[in-house]
């Protein structure tokens, strides 16, 4: 303690002695305090100070560095590269420790996907301006397939099927010069054809594949049905015609078709659930068959008796209330 922070420590405690004597309030013993500082300077504070500057300073010039003389799409390129790299990597390392498949298979998809977006950069830097972004997506797709199989990981097959389902529609647009892309109703038969065959893949996993495949079954069995029923749902509400250079006409007798047999096509997985003990097949049955019943009246009965619009709302609201109870009690009988 130098020779002026004694002082002032001095000056505080006859601060305070007044203060005791009721000659100064604490605003004024505050005020004065102020005056005569006794506490020593804070160096480290000034250290601390000086560190974030520079920190900053650097940064900014590794920045304008790499602005300067360095290329931007290799950067993130070769950032992508090591990212999903050691994503892979870690993903791998994390099995035999890890004691959910949750955690391995999620930072393994997080490499798939930096795959995919190295991928997507590779192609803008070195684009030809076809403008073929449908092709790219089954490059992609094609790529996330054969990680999928190399790691056995159902979130990396799952997310294959996601870009499948969008390069499918997207090339046919493509190729058609996007004309009247989901109106030309040839589109939900193609994807009811994609479907069958992903059902078909499902089937082969289950029946004749073993080992660490043999879970893609299920991944194959969801993606399919639900491809079905939604093909089968746009086929009702819309019908099929092949010309999509006219506009949308109503055409019932198709609807009504089509109606039929996606019903048909619910009950049968719901059927086929009940028969073989599988939940899988009875909750697309279920739940597909309680949206087609909702989907016909709407289309052919509310459609046409505008005039009972309340009545209507009475039975939508009250099937509904009752469906939802009634499901929300089978669990608890189930279990009892």
């Amino acid at each position: 303690m130098n020779l002026n922070q004694r002082t002032h420590t001095r000056i505080h405690g006859e601060i305070d002695d007044l203060m005791r004597l009721g000659i100064l309030n604490e605003n004024q013993v505050i005020q004065l305090k102020e005056r005569y500082p006794s506490a020593a300077w804070n160096f480290m504070a000034l250290v601390r100070a000086f560190s974030v500057l520079g920190a900053l300073t650097a940064v900014a010039g590794i920045i304008v560095l790499v602005r300067e003389h360095l290329n931007w799409w290799l950067l993130s390129e070769a950032g992508l590269a090591l990212f999903a790299t050691g994503t892979l990597i870690l993903g791998h390392r994390l099995r035999p420790g890890s004691g959910a498949a949750a955690i391995y298979e999620t930072v393994e998809l997080i490499g798939c996907i930096a795959v995919q977006g190295l991928i997507t950069v590779l192609a803008i830097h070195y684009s030809t301006g076809s403008r073929n972004w449908p092709g790219l997506v089954g490059v992609q797709t094609m790529v996330l397939v054969l990680l999928a199989y190399l790691l056995a990981n159902r979130l990396a097959l799952w997310y294959a099927c996601i870009n499948f389902f969008f390069w499918f529609g997207a090339e046919t647009g493509y190729l058609s010069g996007w004309g009247c892309y989901w109106l030309g109703m040839t589109y939900p038969v193609r994807f009811l054809g994609a479907g069958t065959g992903t059902l078909l893949l499902s089937w082969l996993h289950a029946t004749a594949v073993r080992g660490r495949w043999a879970v893609f079954s299920r991944v194959y069995a969801h993606f399919g049905l639900l491809v079905i029923h939604l093909a089968l749902w746009f086929l009702s509400l819309f019908g099929y015609y092949e010309n999509y250079d006219i506009r949308w006409s109503d055409t019932q007798g198709e609807r009504i078709v089509f109606s039929l047999l996606w019903a048909a096509a619910a009950g049968g997985c719901l059927f086929a659930g009940a028969r073989y003990g599988v939940r899988l097949l009875r909750g697309y049955g279920l739940t597909f068959l309680i949206i087609n019943l909702y989907t016909f009246y709407f289309q052919f009965v509310a459609a046409n008796t505008g005039e009972a619009w309340f009545l209507h709302l009475l039975l939508t609201g009250g099937s509904l209330l009752w469906l939802g109870l009634h499901l929300e009690r089978k669990p608890r009988k189930d279990k009892e």
